[in-house]
């Protein structure tokens, strides 16, 4: 498990680093392509290295996408388990 949280927490961290590198230098793209709002494309966009590598030790993903409405297949109650939890960025 070890293994897995050390991976989640590069993954997280060169996300994290991205964003914040779009958001400096093109915000209208970081809102677009990272599906952020602009309030947090300006948060991620100031953040420091060490808080960038604080969130990225969060322990769950912070990449994936926001589900906005159930895919077709998917029962209700699995699409509810799935759905993204309000961002902190």
């Amino acid at each position: 498990m070890n293994l897995l949280n050390d991976d989640l927490k590069a993954i997280n961290f060169q996300f994290l680093m991205l964003v914040r590198e779009c958001a400096r230098h093109n915000p209208m793209e970081a809102i677009w392509k990272f599906n952020l709002k602009d309030v947090e494309i300006e948060k991620i966009s100031s953040m420091s290295l060490d808080e960038i590598k604080e969130l990225s030790t969060c322990g769950r993903a912070v990449f994936t996408p926001p589900m906005t409405q159930t895919p077709p297949g998917i029962p209700s109650n699995i699409a509810a388990a799935l759905l993204s939890a309000p961002s902190q960025v």
